[in-house]
């Protein structure tokens, strides 16, 4: 099935998704207006000198973030029991890749390559299918899954990676269509799936998953169109991805996966993992009943795996547990101290340990007392990064302690032949048993080319903040380490500046007034990635209670200030979070940074409007955003109609799941009908929205073919909006002749929007 909407299609960035036209754009994604570059922001204002607002370097690459992981990150670092983000099981062709993957394509395994590599589809054995239900613990959702799969052909499975969430769409699949009818797909993106033969067989069972950019790319009109496609073809396709920011847009198409409990997971996979295994030294012949004794009554009830249980790890956490138990069966003591090697144990005491290297640490590699410290409070500050970065960290932290050091000298480039002396029983000696016993290591990918990357365990997260408070206090100066942070930021990698702008947060709770300094230093940088990290300090300090007051008055400032990138930092920290915090300071404060003309060419004010909305205050924004659309500013109505776009996709939780959200708060009288006819309106008219908005606007009528109550109160708004704007009504009239009828043939509601245009034409 194809679109044959004929208009523009700007790219829109607030989701991430990319619309079927081609069309040049600026890098940050929206139409500018025509003219070289917007003019600089003159004047001086409290929070500093006013800096130039032009559109951002090209070079400068600056990574989408999502606040709910910023969040979670910052959880971690702050004190807060942090989860272990491990990748599903990824299969192509003769692979399979990921903690715990399956061998799948190893026995029996039909792969079809279609549109030149753009589509690939496995056909997975049966042996290889009851493999994975033997060792599956039945997940909470999956009745509902089971239910959902005989109603749609298309479903959205979604859960954080490493909840399992793909083992369960295997499994249902499985039990829809048969163990010798599962199939696996990849694509670039869902959208692929439209065009050309994709080689699925009939009566199967596909499952895809996708990355968190191609959720994004998914809207309801795509899934409109797959649907067709994947009933036409007698097949069933299962989404696995993280729909979790989605749900509401995409109505019932989202299941939101439910794993089974911890424990349960756990009993299963070792069961899996010793099967046909004597582990009771029985005498004569085995009967199996040894393995349920040491599974339920010598592990499952042991405190300190019972404690780990407890506290619900995902899925793919529990894995490694298990795969380490079955590896070598301990018992009692010696399960016990396999155990302490993979959940926490006292902090304060192994963080003073990992700090004081004894026993001639780093003499192997030649490096001092001091650089094997250094090292190892990156391995703390870049946790999950790779030995290269880690160790080029570590001598910067090195040098900003040494009085000869120049000022504001470069951080040195990375060098893959560094990354691939530090492994092995080098690294081991580097990291100290402390803190080797507290991390992962495992190969990196990318440019370091045979090095590793260090990341935390299982139940470790809580010794990264030991170990920066102990270096706080007992061995480098707060402007030292402060320093060394900021230089950081600076680097040109996202992943760097992102790790060292949470700890300056986590620094704030130490000093306030020397974090502040810092975070307003890098908030006046040209480079945005530079001032998306100054946000996430900003959201970090915000986390902590007792410095919230202080935070606001500077943002305060920095808003009603005419310094373009102090403002463009505050409406970077809104959208990472901080708008959950402050929904009432995000209104006024997002309002002032949206007139700003550099604000065209970034999507943070809407985001952050997106933010202050799912936190429950539509009945506040709603009328905000009206009022925005009546401002002479045209910036300012760009960014109503932006967030406008963007809550239309959402979708009412159930049992009202057929309802757009926003047109369900208008029934309730929530918002007033109005208002939201006046944003939408807006975003209709707008080049920069319209083509997102008008697609938009068709899925809604999709949904609500079928459904009286629904169907009567979208003409209302339809009506609304078109009243008096008589380019929205010969625009509604072309959309739907020309778009709507020819992919939504024999839909009943498209007659009566056609009787709504012709009444409002009299």
């Amino acid at each position: 099935m194809t679109d044959p909407n004929p208009q523009s299609a700007p790219h829109d960035s607030v989701t991430g998704t990319v619309p079927d036209t081609p069309q040049s754009a600026p890098p940050s994604g929206e139409t500018p207006a025509p003219h070289d570059g917007p003019a600089p922001e003159a004047g001086a204002g409290t929070s500093g000198p006013a800096e130039p607002a032009g559109p951002e370097e090209p070079e400068d690459v600056e990574e989408p973030l999502d606040p709910g992981d910023v969040l979670r990150r910052l959880a971690g670092l702050l004190g807060g029991v942090a989860g272990v983000e491990v990748g599903d099981v990824l299969v192509r062709g003769q692979n399979a890749t990921g903690h715990g993957a399956m061998a799948i394509g190893t026995v029996n395994v039909t792969a079809t390559a279609a549109q030149a590599g753009r589509v690939w589809s496995e056909t997975l054995s049966a042996t290889i299918v009851r493999d994975v239900v033997h060792g599956y613990a039945p997940a909470v959702t999956d009745q509902q899954l089971d239910r959902v799969l005989k109603q749609r052909h298309v479903v959205c499975l979604s859960g954080p990676a490493g909840s399992g969430r793909f083992t369960s769409a295997l499994v249902g699949a499985a039990r829809r269509h048969g163990l010798d009818r599962v199939g696996v797909l990849g694509v670039a993106q869902p959208a692929d799936l439209l065009g050309g033969a994709t080689g699925p067989r009939s009566g199967c069972g596909y499952v895809l998953r996708l990355t968190d950019e191609a959720v994004r790319g998914v809207d309801g009109y795509t899934l409109v169109q797959l649907a067709s496609r994947a009933e036409s073809e007698g097949v069933t396709l299962l989404l696995v991805g993280d729909f979790s920011r989605r749900a509401r847009d995409l109505g019932g198409h989202v299941i939101e996966h439910r794993p089974a409990p911890a424990g349960d997971v756990f009993r299963a996979r070792l069961r899996r993992e010793l099967a046909g295994r004597c582990v009771g030294f029985c005498a004569d012949r085995c009967d199996g009943e040894c393995l349920e004794r040491y599974v339920d009554e010598e592990c499952a009830r042991h405190p300190l795996l019972a404690t780990y249980l407890a506290a619900e790890p995902r899925s793919r956490e529990v894995v490694p547990v298990v795969e380490a138990i079955a590896r070598t069966l301990p018992r009692a003591g010696q399960l016990t101290e396999r155990l302490a090697q993979l959940l926490p144990q006292q902090l304060r005491e192994r963080a003073a340990r990992i700090l004081d290297p004894q026993d001639g640490a780093g003499i192997p590699v030649g490096w001092s007392g001091e650089q094997v410290r250094a090292f190892r409070l990156s391995c703390v500050v870049l946790a999950g990064l790779s030995t290269a970065e880690i160790r080029f960290a570590a001598g910067r932290l090195v040098a900003a302690d040494a009085p000869e050091r120049p000022p504001g000298a470069p951080v040195p480039e990375r060098s893959p032949a560094t990354a691939v002396r530090l492994r092995g029983t080098a690294l081991d000696d580097l990291l100290g048993a402390t803190l080797r016993a507290a991390v992962v290591v495992e190969p990196a990918d990318g440019w370091a080319v045979g090095g590793v990357r260090v990341q935390f365990a299982t139940g470790s997260e809580d010794l990264r903040s030991a170990v920066l408070d102990v270096a706080w206090a007992e061995w480098w100066p707060p402007e030292v380490l402060l320093g060394w942070l900021a230089d950081m930021v600076r680097t040109d990698l996202p992943e760097v500046r992102q790790a060292a702008a949470g700890a300056i947060g986590w620094s704030a709770g130490r000093d306030v007034r020397a974090a502040l300094d810092a975070v307003r230093d890098l908030a006046r940088d040209r480079r945005a990635g530079v001032r998306q990290a100054a946000a996430i300090i900003l959201v970090a300090m915000a986390l902590q209670p007792r410095l919230r007051q202080r935070v606001r008055v500077e943002l305060d400032g920095w808003a009603a200030g005419t310094a373009a990138h102090l403002r463009d930092t505050v409406a970077r920290a809104h959208e990472l979070g901080l708008a959950r915090l402050w929904p009432d300071a995000a209104l006024v404060q997002l309002r002032m940074v949206a007139s700003a003309r550099m604000q065209r060419w970034n999507n943070s004010v809407s985001r952050g409007l997106v933010e202050v909305y799912q936190g429950g205050n539509a009945a506040a924004l709603v009328p905000d955003l009206a009022g925005w659309t009546r401002s002479s500013d045209r910036e300012v109505r760009l960014h109503a109609a932006r967030t406008l776009r963007v809550l239309a996709e959402r979708w009412a939780p159930a049992p009202r799941e057929q309802w757009p959200e926003l047109l369900d708060l208008a029934r309730a009288e929530i918002v007033s009908p109005h208002d939201l006819a006046e944003l939408w309106a807006t975003a209709l008219s707008l080049p920069e929205t319209a083509y997102r908005a008008w697609r938009t606007l068709g899925f809604w009528l999709d949904r609500a073919d079928g459904q009286p109550e629904v169907a009567g109160h979208v003409l209302a708004l339809l009506r609304l909006v078109v009243a008096g704007r008589p380019p929205l009504r010969r625009r509604l009239d072309h959309q739907l002749r020309h778009v709507w009828r020819p992919v939504m043939p024999r839909k009943p509601l498209l007659d009566d929007v056609e009787r709504l245009i012709r009444e409002d034409s009299r």
